[in-house]
């Protein structure tokens, strides 16, 4: 099996500890995620700018794709110049949008020999949303500096970065908060609704409503013991999931609020969101209450149960245990094959999506 590439945030965070990034001349920083771009530009920066002496040793160039080999000329002066306070000077180069074709020119050639010649007295760091990787600047940057490429995250590394977020903002993000979030944002869509500037903030705003003076028990927080987010701070937040959606809605009818529980499932049919998603999961939330209830009655315990049904989130099994433990085995089973019936009245256009659904959560 192929090995699958580190993303360029796990590798610079390794770079930092072991001294690997400060000891580099020449920084290529770019990709789709302009915020990791930026986070390190910082934090390479304030490393070596000593405070209130950016204004004479970080030097910013704005490059020209109209006047390449003017940018390069520039780029080598302010790079030949010595800091006037600080440890080393910050030479700064910022690629706009429409401008990335201009890197590969044949013009950059000067700036790409110089690479190599970069004195210890600077460090130049490039940021650009994209970089010709077959440029003779890209191999030279690559190959006697250090290139780091921000693609967007994915499901394996995007926790990691939220849990940073929070630990950062002095916070502690449960995996399950950790997922909501996820799927609140909207970022591993088909088509994305944010991006990490966005997820950042709402990391920040659900922290800071943590902070508010409480902890999960309900106790005064203080600063040796760090506030743990919950889910009603994520809701409060950013919204909800179409799967907090349907454990309220379940919490409602297991608590006998029949009405709340018709006005969420309003609430979710109204957003638009495929009556057939919905369907399949609320039919596998059924599905892990019944194997809950069975092996309950067995005797078994809570690891045994979620391991037997292969579940890692501690939260959907926590709810699927707080509504099986209301209901026999057997009603749970007439409700799941309920739900089998309901997605067949769909289907055969026996009844609407949301005629359907409202009968069976009103008979449940």
């Amino acid at each position: 099996m192929r090995k699958t590439a580190q993303h360029a945030f796990k590798t610079i965070e390794s770079d930092i500890e072991r001294g690997i990034l400060f000891s580099a001349r020449a920084l290529l920083l770019f990709g789709e995620e302009l915020y990791l771009v930026d986070h390190y530009e910082r934090i390479i920066r304030d490393k070596y700018i000593s405070s209130g002496a950016e204004a004479i040793d970080c030097t910013r160039v704005d490059w020209d794709a109209k006047d390449v080999a003017g940018a390069v000329s520039s780029i080598v002066a302010v790079c030949d110049t010595l800091p006037m306070i600080s440890e080393r000077r910050v030479v700064l180069v910022s690629v706009s949008p429409g401008d990335e074709k201009s890197l590969g020119f044949v013009d950059t050639k000067p700036l790409a020999s110089y690479i190599s010649s970069v004195p210890e007295t600077t460090i130049l760091i490039i940021k650009s949303a994209s970089f010709p990787k077959n440029s003779v600047l890209y191999k030279a940057l690559d190959g006697y500096g250090k290139a780091y490429e921000f693609t967007r995250l994915d499901r394996c590394d995007l926790p990691a970065f939220i849990r940073g977020r929070f630990k950062r903002a002095g916070a502690v993000a449960p995996p399950e908060v950790v997922s909501e979030i996820i799927k609140v944002s909207g970022y591993l869509d088909r088509e994305p609704r944010s991006d990490l500037f966005r997820l950042s903030s709402d990391a920040e705003k659900i922290a800071a409503y943590a902070r508010g003076g409480r902890d999960i028990d309900g106790t005064e927080t203080t600063e040796a013991v760090p506030p743990v987010a919950t889910m009603s701070d994520v809701a409060a937040c950013m919204g909800t999931s179409l799967e907090t959606d349907v454990f309220a809605m379940l919490d409602a009818v297991s608590a006998d609020r029949k009405g709340e529980s018709l006005e969420l499932l309003c609430n979710i049919t109204s957003r638009g969101g495929n009556a057939f998603g919905l369907l399949a999961l609320m039919t596998g939330q059924f599905e892990i209450m019944l194997g809950y209830r069975e092996m309950r009655d067995k005797g078994a315990s809570m690891d045994e149960i979620m391991k037997a049904l292969s579940i890692k989130s501690g939260f959907r099994m926590k709810k699927a245990a707080a509504f099986a433990d209301r209901y026999g085995a057997d009603r749970i089973a007439q409700l799941l094959h309920r739900l089998y019936r309901v997605d067949r009245d769909i289907k055969s256009g026996l009844y609407s999506e949301r005629l359907a659904l409202t009968m069976f959560v009103a008979g449940m």
